[in-house]
C-alpha cells in the first residue's frame, strides 16, 4: 500500500490567517511589509536602519513567510509577519518602542487524536501567545482557550494598534503594562488575507541570518534559536479545558 501523500503545502494555504488591523494603524504606526527588501538594504549595517513608520497603507500583496514541521501525530505551521516598527500606544518616554517587529500565528493540526481531530492556534502576543482551538473545549497546558473566528480553516486575528500583538477577537482581554497602558484592539480597519503571497522562510534571503533586525532592542530573526519550534508551547498533546 502506498504512503499517504504529504499535504503540508496545501495545509499552508488552507490555514493561512486573516488579519484585522486597527482603523488608526496607518495614522499611528505601520502595516506589514517586505522583510527581504529591508534585509537587503540594511543587513550589512543595521545602524542605517532607523525609525520607520511605514507603510501607512496596507498592501494586500505583502509577503507572509512560513515554516512547517510534520510529525506522526500532527502538522505544525508558523506564519511570520514583518513590521518596520513597534509602537506601544500611550506609553510615556517611548516605552515599548523599538525597531522592527516580527509577529506570527502558529497552527498545530492533529488529525487523529483519540478524542477526534483537533486544531490549536497560537497567536503571538508580546512575549507570550493567545490560544484558540477547534473543538473549543481543547487547550494546551498553561493556556486559557478563546473561541476562534474561522473562515473554513482560516483563523481571524485582530492586530493591536502599534504593538501588532495578535488576538482571537476584538473583545479579547488586552495585554496591559502597569495596568493602565493597554493594547488597543478594534474592528473596522483594513483586513489582510495573508495567504495571497506565501513564501517559505527557507527560500528567503535572510534564512541563514540569526541576529537582530536593527539595534539591541530589535527582535531576533525568525531563524534564531529563541524562535525555535517550541517557543510558544512545549511538545504536548491537546487536553480538555478544565472550565
Amino acid at each position: 500500500m502506498s504512503e499517504e501523500p504529504d499535504r503540508t503545502e496545501s495545509l499552508v494555504r488552507e490555514f493561512a490567517p486573516i488579519l484585522h488591523f486597527h482603523p488608526k494603524e496607518g495614522q499611528y504606526c505601520c502595516f506589514p511589509s517586505d522583510a527581504e527588501e529591508i534585509f537587503d538594504r540594511y543587513s550589512s549595517d543595521w545602524a542605517l536602519f532607523t525609525k520607520d513608520l511605514s507603510p501607512n497603507t496596507l498592501d494586500p500583496s505583502t509577503p507572509c513567510y512560513f515554516e512547517t514541521w510534520k510529525d506522526e501525530d500532527f502538522t505544525q505551521i508558523r506564519y511570520w509577519f514583518w513590521y518596520r516598527y513597534n509602537r506601544f500606544p500611550n506609553a510615556p518616554f517611548g516605552r515599548g518602542e523599538h525597531l522592527g517587529d516580527w509577529e506570527h500565528v502558529e497552527v498545530r493540526i492533529y488529525p487523529q487524536l483519540e478524542e477526534g481531530p483537533s486544531t490549536i492556534w497560537l497567536l503571538s502576543n508580546h512575549l507570550e501567545a493567545r490560544l484558540s482551538s477547534r473543538p473549543g473545549d481543547r487547550t494546551l497546558p498553561g493556556f486559557e482557550a478563546e473561541l476562534p473566528t474561522l473562515d473554513d480553516h482560516h483563523i481571524h486575528s485582530w492586530v493591536a494598534l502599534g504593538s501588532h500583538a495578535n488576538y482571537p477577537a476584538p473583545s479579547s482581554r488586552p495585554f496591559c503594562a502597569v495596568r493602565v497602558l493597554c493594547d488597543k484592539i478594534s474592528d473596522g480597519g483594513p483586513v489582510w488575507d495573508s495567504g495571497r503571497n506565501l513564501k517559505r522562510l527557507e527560500d528567503t534571503n535572510f534564512v541563514i541570518y540569526r541576529g537582530r533586525w536593527g539595534d539591541e532592542k530589535a527582535p531576533r530573526s525568525p531563524t534564531n534559536d529563541y524562535n525555535n519550534r517550541w517557543r510558544n508551547a512545549p511538545d504536548v498533546l491537546p487536553v480538555l479545558c478544565t472550565k
